[in-house]
C-alpha cells in the first residue's frame, strides 16, 4: 500500500468514520498512525469517506441548501421559533453571507469528504474495488463542490502529498478531471445492484448530471445557456446504458416505499448513503428530520413500539404546491389512516406520506402521550398543537416567511419515520442520490435540447409508473421535464440545481424577489478562504 504520514487526530477520524465529534487532536510519533492505517483492512480505510457523506446530505446542509432556497420549500419563522439567527430567513431571499452557518458547514464537510476520500485513495492498492470506490466517492465530494460553490479544492489521485497546497479546478476543467478520474477506475467499480456502495452505474449517474449542467458549470452568471449537442449527446449515451443495464426498475406500486426504512436495495434506486440504526462500517445513524422537520408538533407517530413529535418547521411553498394534481397524482399523498374522526387498529396507524394539507387528524393523546383502547385501538382525533399554541393544525397552503402562527403551511412527509432517540437523529431510511426516474428524465431533457429522441416515451414511462396509463401525457416540451422533475423529486436535493439550469432561479415566489446571478453559486467561507492558496472569494460577496 502507499504511505505518507498523518498525525494521529486524522488517523482517528478516519478509522472511527466520524462517529464522534470529540475527537481531541493529539500529535504523537507519526510512524505509529502510519503503521496502524497501513495495516487496516481496505474497508475500514474506506468507510470514513462513506460515511462523511452522510454529513454533506444531513437535513441542514446540502439539503437546507437546495430545498429552503428555491421554491419547493421554507421554513418559516414561527412566533420566536426557528429563528435561528435568520439562518433560514437568508436562505429563502437569498440574502446569505459568506459568514452563514449552512453554507459554511457544508461546505466544511464536504472537504472532509474530499480530504477522507484522497487519504483512502493514498493507502488502498490500486485495481481494487475500494481504490475505485474511493475515487468515485472524491469525484462525487468534487461534484457537490463544484455544484454549490464553483470552486474544487483537489489534489490528485496519484502521488499524492498532503504537504502540498491543492490545485482549485473550475468549469470545464473540474469536470474533465472528474470524469477522467471516473472513467480511468470505471473496470474496477461493481456492476449490478448495491444501492449503497459505488458501482459502475451510480459513476455514469453523476457523470450525466454532470454533463447536463456542464454549461451552467461553465458559465456561472451567463443568461440564455446555449447547450452543446455533444454534451446532451453524452447525456442521452450515458443515461442509456443505465437504463439498459437491467439492474433497476422504475417503482410501480408504492412510490413512497422508495422513502422507506427498508429501501436498501429498492429496484429504483441506484445509489444512496446508507443510513443505519446501529453502527456500521459504512453507514450509521444520520437524521430523519427531512420529514421531522415538515411535521406539526401535535402529529404522534409509532417508532419502535414508541411515540414522537415533528418539529413543526420546514413547508411547502403555495405556488410549487399548485403545479400538482392533488387529486390524480399518487405522489401528492398517500392516505394510510382515514384523516377524519374515527377509530382504528394501533397496529394500523402509519403516518401519511406526502403533502399534509388542511386540517390534520391523528391519535388523540394527553399530556403528550397516546391513549390507547383496551381493545388496543386508538381513536383518531382532529390534531392540536399541543406543544405550542393548542390551536388547531390547519396547515393552509398560504404562508410567510414570518408565519402569522404554528399552522399554517403545508407539511411534506416524504421520508419515513423512524427514530430512536427525542433527538430523531436515528435512522434506516438511506438518503436517495441516484434513481431510475432521474435517468429517464435526465435522457428526456437532453432529447430535447438537442431536438432528437423521444423525450415524450421517457417522461411517460416515470408517469405511467406513478399513476397507470391513465396518467400518460400527450406532449413533451421542457416545461413537462421541469415540472415532472418537481413532481418526483421533491425534498430530494434537486431543485436549487433545476432551477439554475432552467433559468427560473432569478424568478420571485413567497417573499423572495433577489435576482442576482451571484447567488447561483455559495460564497466561500472565511477560514477556507484565508488559508487555500487558490481559493477566490466568489463574484457578490
Amino acid at each position: 500500500m502507499k504511505k505518507h504520514s498523518i498525525i494521529l487526530s486524522l488517523m482517528m477520524v478516519l478509522l472511527l468514520g466520524f462517529q464522534s465529534c470529540d475527537i481531541e487532536e493529539e500529535i504523537i510519533d507519526e510512524a505509529l498512525g502510519e503503521e496502524l492505517l497501513t495495516n487496516a483492512d481496505a474497508l475500514s480505510l474506506l468507510a470514513p469517506a462513506y460515511n462523511n457523506m452522510r454529513r454533506v446530505y444531513g437535513h441542514r446542509w446540502f439539503f437546507a441548501l437546495q430545498t429552503f432556497s428555491s421554491d419547493e420549500g421554507m421554513l418559516p419563522t414561527r412566533g420566536s421559533d426557528w429563528f435561528d439567527g435568520g439562518v433560514f430567513q437568508e436562505l429563502h431571499t437569498h440574502n446569505w453571507t459568506p459568514t452563514h452557518r449552512y453554507t459554511t458547514e457544508t461546505f466544511e464537510h464536504i472537504t472532509a469528504g474530499l480530504a477522507t476520500s484522497s487519504q483512502a485513495i493514498s493507502f488502498l492498492n490500486e485495481g481494487t474495488q475500494e481504490y475505485a470506490e474511493a475515487v468515485a466517492l472524491l469525484s462525487h465530494f468534487m461534484w457537490v463542490a463544484l455544484d454549490a460553490y464553483g470552486q474544487v479544492p483537489y489534489r490528485g489521485i496519484t502521488d499524492i502529498n498532503f504537504n502540498d497546497d491543492p490545485q482549485i479546478l473550475t468549469g470545464s476543467e473540474a469536470i474533465a478531471t472528474i470524469v477522467t478520474n471516473l472513467e480511468s477506475v470505471m473496470p474496477s467499480l461493481p456492476t449490478g445492484k448495491n444501492t449503497v456502495r459505488y458501482t459502475q452505474d451510480a459513476a455514469k449517474s453523476l457523470m450525466a448530471r454532470m454533463y447536463l449542467n456542464k454549461v451552467v458549470y461553465e458559465d456561472r452568471y451567463g443568461s440564455n445557456y446555449s447547450f452543446s449537442n455533444e454534451d446532451m449527446q453524452r447525456v442521452i449515451d450515458l443515461t442509456t446504458e443505465v437504463i439498459n443495464s437491467g439492474s433497476h426498475a422504475l417503482e410501480t406500486n408504492d412510490y413512497f416505499s422508495m422513502f422507506d426504512p427498508d429501501n436498501e436495495n429498492h429496484p429504483e434506486i441506484i445509489w444512496a448513503v446508507k443510513n443505519e440504526k446501529t453502527s456500521v462500517r459504512i453507514g450509521g445513524r444520520s437524521v430523519s428530520r427531512n420529514t421531522t422537520n415538515g411535521l406539526s408538533r401535535g402529529l404522534l407517530y409509532k417508532v419502535d413500539g414508541g411515540w414522537e413529535e415533528g418539529s413543526d418547521a420546514g413547508c411547502a411553498l403555495p405556488g410549487f404546491l399548485d403545479t400538482f394534481d392533488p387529486v390524480n397524482d399518487p405522489r401528492y399523498f398517500k392516505e394510510n389512516y382515514p384523516n377524519e374522526e374515527g377509530t382504528i387498529a394501533l397496529a394500523d396507524y402509519e403516518i401519511n406520506r406526502g403533502f399534509l394539507e388542511g386540517q390534520l387528524y391523528g391519535i388523540k393523546t394527553e399530556d403528550g402521550s397516546p391513549v390507547i383502547n383496551e381493545d388496543q385501538t386508538v381513536d383518531i382525533v382532529p390534531v392540536q398543537l399541543f406543544t405550542r399554541d393548542f390551536t388547531l393544525a390547519n396547515h393552509t397552503r398560504q404562508v410567510s416567511l414570518i408565519a402569522e402562527n404554528q399552522s399554517v403551511g403545508v407539511r411534506v412527509s416524504k421520508w419515513s419515520i423512524e427514530d430512536l432517540g427525542a433527538n430523531r437523529d436515528d435512522t434506516g431510511v438511506d438518503i436517495v442520490v441516484f434513481r431510475l426516474a432521474d435517468l429517464y428524465l435526465m435522457r428526456a431533457e437532453a432529447q430535447l435540447r438537442l431536438g432528437s429522441g423521444d423525450a415524450l416515451s421517457d417522461i411517460n414511462a416515470v408517469r405511467v409508473a406513478r399513476g397507470g396509463s391513465d396518467f400518460a401525457k400527450g406532449n413533451a416540451t421542457l416545461e413537462d421535464v421541469y415540472l415532472e422533475r418537481g413532481f418526483d423529486f421533491y425534498w430530494e436535493y434537486h431543485r436549487r440545481t433545476d432551477q439554475i439550469r432552467f433559468e427560473k432561479w432569478e424568478d420571485s415566489w413567497v417573499d423572495k424577489t433577489d435576482s442576482d446571478p451571484n447567488k447561483r453559486v455559495f460564497p466561500i467561507p472565511p477560514g477556507p478562504l484565508a488559508q487555500t492558496p487558490g481559493l477566490v472569494q466568489n463574484p457578490g460577496y
